[in-house]
């Protein structure tokens, strides 16, 4: 693809429509200039000598910089006339910093298509953020045809855009030729594992990206070998985000063999894979074999104790990690302890690990606090610190029962036995109640003899005893007669 050529006859571009139309707007302005310059000039050739004099350098100069648009904003203007896009007055305002923050413009592929053309030649954008602007795919190829000419952006951020396979494919395209950029995000752009050999061919033909961000996407079991071997065989990616992701069991050791093998990787975060104790084995590789990376994401893949103790043999063998993030996993109190006891040694180099949102117990704390050297642990507090004792209710009880246990057809014997235990006189009182002496006696009647034999019933007794006796009940009356028996006064019903 030619270079545009602002403010020139020779305008390609993109599109070859549009730019057949931006370069007659464009040069329209300039063949007007130069008519009226013409006639100008004639009237002065016409005129005194003394008017040709008057021209100064000055005005020369700024008929000159009429005829070429070193900024790219009347391209710019021309390019949304010609597509119907309104022109985003905070680009035309800051497409000559070198750090242009376009997040959330909700540009679309036109907008994108329209930005396109400008940046194609400028040179003052080093960082370009595009996040959130709903480019699609389009817009994806579009910023990819840019990015092929443009020799000065480093950085890009064009996560959460939609590009899916269309755009994604067309940015990987845009890798294995762009020599300029660094850094390159793609997150929450719904890249899936038919999209994993262009990738895989950037990763292997880009010798100059050192950070990629590829985090919330759909890559999945069926690009696991194809992308890990390419990361693998780069040689100077220092910086690699796949967390929220899909890689399971064989999927993720073909990633953690490529990265394992990788000798310039730095930072690396596999958090949020969702890979449980079978992804450990691949970790633990990675520990054990990479002597690069010093920063390294696992958290809330649902790793569980076994999982822990086989990352924590690896830990006493690694020398170079210095930041292990390990939070939100299921590893509990002997997981977390197994992890700290890993890095517990004088080769290690780790001066921080979060366990974050585990949960530990006195014992770690212990180990914690032996540690050889000083180490940042991030933890949950130890629970049992804040163990609250709870007062116990006492038991309710019913003539020396607890309440629970008491029933009806177990209430004459209950109180027979109780009465017998503690010389309670309780049928002579019920006797001297029943007024006819028919061996029956109203509940009210019933509770009245117990109290004036001595029983203390506290009013909430009272009310479970009268509950019970109705249960046993005939018309209304309880026959008090299974407890008689030899009995002295002077009790209580606790």
């Amino acid at each position: 693809m030619s270079e545009t050529q602002l403010g020139d006859t020779d305008i390609t571009g993109l599109d070859d429509n549009i730019d057949d139309d931006v370069k007659k707007d464009v040069t329209s302005n300039k063949s007007s200039e130069s008519v009226t310059s013409d006639v100008s000039t004639g009237r002065s050739r016409e005129g005194s000598a003394k008017n040709v004099d008057t021209d100064t350098d000055l005005e020369l100069e700024e008929e000159k910089k009429s005829d070429f648009d070193l900024t790219g904003r009347a391209l710019y203007l021309s390019v949304c006339k010609k597509l119907g896009v309104i022109p985003v007055s905070y680009f035309m305002r800051h497409m000559q910093d070198p750090v242009l923050n376009m997040r959330h413009h909700g540009l679309g592929s036109s907008g994108a298509r329209a930005l396109a053309h400008p940046l194609m030649n400028n040179t003052s954008v080093l960082t370009l953020d595009l996040q959130d602007n709903w480019l699609e795919g389009e817009g994806g190829e579009y910023l990819s045809e840019m990015l092929k000419e443009n020799c000065y952006i480093t950085d890009l951020d064009i996560s959460e855009n939609r590009l899916g396979s269309r755009g994604a494919t067309a940015i990987a395209n845009m890798l294995t030729i762009n020599i300029t950029l660094k850094s390159i995000n793609l997150a929450g752009n719904q890249i899936s594992d038919t999209d994993a050999p262009a990738l895989a061919e950037a990763f292997y033909e880009n010798n100059r990206l050192k950070k990629i961000n590829l985090s919330h996407n759909c890559l999945a079991d069926g690009c696991g070998k194809l992308l890990g071997h390419a990361i693998g065989e780069n040689e100077t990616i220092e910086d690699i985000d796949l967390s929220w992701n899909f890689f399971r069991k064989s999927s993720l050791m073909d990633i953690c063999d490529g990265i394992a093998g990788n000798c310039r990787l730095r930072e690396v975060n596999l958090s949020m894979n969702g890979f449980d104790n079978a992804g450990a084995f691949g970790v633990a590789d990675i520990l054990k074999k990479n002597n690069t990376i010093t920063t390294l994401n696992i958290s809330g893949n649902r790793i569980g104790p076994m999982g822990a103790i086989l990352i924590g043999k690896a830990l006493e063998v690694n020398d170079v990690l210095i930041r292990f993030i390990m939070a939100n996993n299921p590893i509990g109190a002997e997981g977390a302890k197994a992890v700290l006891g890993g890095i517990n040694n004088e080769n290690s180099l780790i001066t921080t690990l979060d366990l974050s949102g585990i949960e530990v117990d006195k014992d770690f704390r212990t180990l914690e606090q032996s540690l050889v050297r000083e180490v940042t642990v991030l933890r949950a507090p130890v629970f049992s610190d804040y163990d609250i004792p709870l007062r116990k209710k006492p038991d309710k009880y019913l003539f020396g029962t607890p309440l629970s246990l008491v029933s009806s057809d177990m209430i004459m014997a209950l109180m027979k036995k109780y009465c017998e235990e503690n010389d309670v006189n309780l049928y002579e009182s019920l006797l001297n109640a029943d007024k006819y002496k028919e061996g029956m006696l109203s509940s009210y009647d019933f509770i009245e003899a117990i109290q004036s034999a001595g029983v203390e019933l506290s009013e909430k007794q009272g009310d479970n005893l009268t509950t019970f006796l109705e249960g046993i009940a005939c018309e209304g009356l309880i026959d008090y007669s299974p407890l008689k028996g030899k009995q002295t006064a002077g009790a209580a019903a606790d």
